[in-house]
């Protein structure tokens, strides 16, 4: 399956390729800039770091992207990557996927993170293996909690750290 890049009104999300992750891994980015994609050193984040070891070890087992790894969150005006968007994994046995995304600081609050998660959202939903998107986030990442809410995601429980999310198809 050959994905395409999912647009919306300012921003591109793109599949992260095998190519791009070892790039990144090796914190170069001569892959984006094969892309004409730009990045200002911001990203990729930490946290987006600390994934690429688990995105690269799927993606060398299956060659191309399935969509339910990461996407690269991309302004259309500039071409620059602001933050990534994707999944803890496949759709499990009961259709269920967990969805994370993030943003480099300067370009939070601008509409950019729910933008992203509705578009990525509706991919997600269109997908025949998935009956659930699930998510959490910390208690006190007031933003982040406002994005899940807004894009229809109802909170299923909490505890002293997280807030947890869902959506049923």
């Amino acid at each position: 399956m050959s994905l395409e890049n999912i647009r919306t009104e300012r921003l591109v999300l793109i599949p992260v390729t095998l190519d791009i992750t070892r790039s990144l891994m090796q914190r170069k980015t001569d892959q984006l800039e094969k892309l004409g994609i730009v990045t200002d050193g911001a990203w990729p984040t930490d946290d987006t770091m600390d994934i690429l070891p688990i995105i690269n070890k799927s993606l060398e087992k299956d060659k191309v992207p399935s969509g339910f790894e990461f996407w690269m969150i991309v302004k259309k005006d500039n071409f620059k990557v602001i933050g990534d968007i994707g999944f803890h994994g496949k759709p499990d046995e009961k259709g269920e996927v967990e969805i994370g995304f993030g943003l480099i600081a300067d370009e939070r609050a601008k509409g950019y993170g729910y933008e992203a998660l509705r578009a990525i959202m509706d991919w997600t939903l269109s997908q025949e293996s998935v009956n659930i998107i699930k998510a959490d986030c910390l208690v006190e990442n007031k933003p982040s909690a406002s994005i899940l809410e807004k894009a229809g995601m109802k909170e299923i429980n909490r505890d002293k750290c997280l807030i947890y999310w869902e959506l049923v198809k």
